[in-house]
Formats: C-alpha cells, sequence, structure tokens
C-alpha cells in the first residue's frame, strides 16, 4: 500500500497468473518420451496465456490421485494438425503431485497470490 502526502490511499495489486496446469491424461495419451528425461504431452485445449506463464505440468489419472508424470515446462508449439491445440515439452521430476488449481472438468489451473 502506497500512502500520498494527502492521506489519500492506493493499493497496487499484481495480476495473478498461472503457476502450475494440472491435467487429466488416462494412460499417457499422447505422451511421447524424447529422451534426457524429457516428455511431450498433447493436444491440450490451454490458453496461450497459461502455458506462457505456466512453470510445470502434472498428469493424472484422476483428479484425486496424484500425478503420475510431472515436470518444469521447457517450451510448448500449437499443433495446427489438432485445431491448434497445445503441445508440452517437459522435464521430468520425480516427486508425484496433488492435484491443485481450479477449473471444471479434467483441467486445473494453479494460479499465483496476485
Amino acid at each position: 500500500m502506497i500512502e500520498f502526502r494527502f492521506g489519500v490511499e492506493l493499493k497496487l495489486t499484481m495480476a495473478r497468473k498461472v503457476l502450475g496446469i494440472h491435467l487429466v491424461c488416462r494412460k499417457a495419451l499422447n505422451v511421447e518420451e524424447l529422451g534426457g528425461s524429457l516428455f511431450k504431452s498433447g493436444y491440450w485445449k490451454v490458453s496461450e496465456e497459461a502455458a506462457n506463464t505456466a512453470q510445470y505440468l502434472a498428469l493424472h489419472n484422476q483428479k484425486n490421485i496424484s500425478s503420475y508424470k510431472q515436470g518444469t515446462i521447457e517450451g510448448w508449439e500449437r499443433s495446427e494438425a489438432h485445431n491448434g491445440r497445445i503441445i508440452f515439452y517437459v522435464k521430468e521430476t520425480e516427486e508425484p503431485l496433488e492435484w491443485r488449481g481450479d477449473g471444471t472438468g479434467e483441467k486445473g489451473y494453479y494460479w499465483s497470490d496476485g
């Protein structure tokens, strides 16, 4: 909070951004091992804004079960062959993650505090 000389207060807030993406991806559908602990996962209906700010991706068989595959997002691309859906390139990490974030259906965004 910033207070000006005349007693007027202004509260500055940062825009929230997506830090993590949790997806239900049964049986590793459209997951491809690329070697060197890198994998790709597609074809996801995710906004470019979310893809640009997300730091990690976690794949789950069900929302109430820890992820079976997860890691740091190294990059992404749009697949024109799949209606512009996104393919993520991910550096795999070992520690399974619990489902976090809000969202409906089989996608959850974990947001920053802002």
